[in-house]
């Protein structure tokens, strides 16, 4: 299961891979994960040497996507499987 992104959403990850390298296979995955709050153990572990720019891009991201659900009546916790169970309510 995948995190459904709007265009905008689409176009500012791509943004981010293209500027800074980076797979925009692996940038969805990790947004994923801070979507759903299981990644910050990953910004944590950065947090003595700073953010690289392309973190802190995808962490403001992050916080975008996850207004959006808030505002949408999605439920943005810690786990997929909520998300998948409104999914299945609105299909």
């Amino acid at each position: 299961m995948q995190l459904q992104l709007t265009p905008a959403e689409t176009q500012a990850l791509h943004a981010i891979a293209t500027h800074h390298a980076l797979s925009v296979e692996g940038l969805h995955e990790r947004l994923e994960t801070l979507t759903w709050g299981d990644g910050l153990l990953e910004f944590r572990m950065q947090s003595s040497s700073g953010l690289s720019p392309w973190m802190e891009q995808l962490s403001a991201l992050s916080d975008r996507v996850n207004l959006r659900l808030r505002k949408s009546g999605i439920p943005a916790g810690p786990s997929l499987e909520a998300y998948a169970a409104w999914l299945s309510r609105e299909s």
